[in-house]
């Protein structure tokens, strides 16, 4: 049977997704968008280490609905010879020789099984839907880079059947690439559990005062900060901030998270400013540090996404992010948060300060927070996704009915 009369027949579509390491939210999108479409519906991962997102591989141990394929441990013999990424491309297209998926979702274009999933649909004339989460903001290629940058995404995507904007700042990329206006979908694809997060933080605010208390951060106000401890995240900019806040009982920070950037990050906090580093932070003790917290700052400008604004926002904080970070874009304003516009230490210390000195403001914002995330739901995620594939599989039968 011809892939294109799948559906109108109701067999099921066969899609295949390709994306790079499994992460902790993203198995109840997948779970919801099988329930959703009723797809025969097989992820790939390339890997399940990637040391610069960090994130456990208990991200991969959940039982899911779908089936999951690992690529680079489908062929370890190649991976001496070829590296991760080479024995993880060999898997991958002799999967796809043999599945035949009726679409394939590819998640990024400059990695090399990414290349051979575009290679290998354009070869077998099969469907394919575009997504990542590139940023219209944080596209500073330049010179030659620029150039051939250009070319290869711009052919990329406007061959595709569909492609996936994942927010204003993402769609404004692929715009600038040349994406088709019927062939570009929307699909609030960087979601969270919203209820878990709500429900967790709530169920976990008797230990986190009690966890303040042992940590002297009673009577602050205490700005949390998610993630590696790496240079572009600024996080050295939102300690020195904490040190200059104005107003009320002071600023304190907690960070969440580790990395290469933490020793030095610890001597800079000996010069004044109340800081507590927790390490390392598995995904399902998260929700004990949105309850010890009264805001959440995302100190970098340059950020695709930044899911723990979600993660923060369902759990009831304001957030204080740049304008142009990705979530921020679609998810911050001033009525549950800040927007920073220059992101100097100055910038930083005042909106800091602001916040510091209303407990009041602070949980407005946060309420607010709640209300704003709730359109960002793994059911509207699944919905948007759902329609860029079906709608994609579509056109590209009725544009090969058209050339017959």
């Amino acid at each position: 049977m011809a892939r294109a009369g799948r559906m109108s027949t109701g067999e099921r579509l066969k899609v295949l997704l390709l994306t790079n390491v499994p992460t902790p939210y993203a198995n109840p999108l997948y779970a919801r968008i099988k329930e959703t479409a009723g797809w025969e519906l097989t992820v790939c991962y390339v890997s399940t280490v990637n040391d610069a997102i960090g994130w456990a591989e208990e991200a991969l141990a959940a039982r899911v609905a779908h089936e999951t394929i690992v690529l680079d441990r489908q062929r370890p013999g190649l991976r001496s010879g070829l590296g991760s990424h080479g024995a993880a491309a060999v898997a991958l297209v002799e999967r796809l020789w043999r599945a035949r998926p009726d679409c394939v979702v590819v998640c990024g274009y400059t990695q090399l099984p990414q290349t051979a999933a575009l290679a290998w649909a354009a070869a077998t004339g099969t469907p394919y839907v575009l997504m990542g989460d590139a940023n219209y903001y944080a596209d500073h290629a330049a010179g030659w880079r620029r150039m051939a940058k250009r070319a290869w995404v711009g052919r990329a995507v406007r061959r595709a059947s569909g492609v996936i904007a994942m927010g204003k700042a993402n769609r404004l990329f692929w715009e600038a690439y040349g994406a088709l206006p019927e062939r570009l979908y929307e699909s609030p694809w960087y979601v969270v559990d919203n209820d878990h997060f709500a429900r967790a933080a709530a169920e976990r605010g008797a230990e986190a005062r009690a966890w303040r208390a042992r940590h002297g951060l009673e009577g602050a106000a205490v700005f949390l900060y998610v993630g590696r401890l790496i240079a572009r995240k600024g996080v050295d900019r939102l300690i020195r901030a904490a040190g200059l806040a104005p107003g009320g009982p002071g600023a304190a920070v907690v960070i969440a998270g580790d990395g290469p950037e933490r020793a030095a990050l610890e001597e800079l906090s000996r010069a004044g400013a109340r800081v507590v580093y927790t390490g390392r932070v598995a995904n399902s003790e998260l929700p004990l540090y949105y309850a010890a917290a009264d805001a959440l700052v995302l100190p970098s400008g340059d950020e695709p996404w930044g899911v723990v604004v979600n993660e923060a926002m369902a759990s009831g904080l304001p957030v204080v992010a740049h304008r142009h970070c990705g979530a921020a874009v679609d998810l911050v304003g001033p009525d549950n948060g800040v927007l920073l516009e220059t992101l100097t230490v100055e910038e930083l210390a005042a909106a800091l300060g602001r916040l510091a000195t209303s407990e009041a403001r602070r949980r407005a914002l946060g309420r607010r927070s709640r209300e704003k995330v709730a359109a960002w739901s793994v059911a509207a995620a699944a919905r948007g996704f759902v329609r860029a594939v079906e709608g994609a599989v579509e056109g590209a039968a009725g544009r090969r009915g058209e050339r017959t």
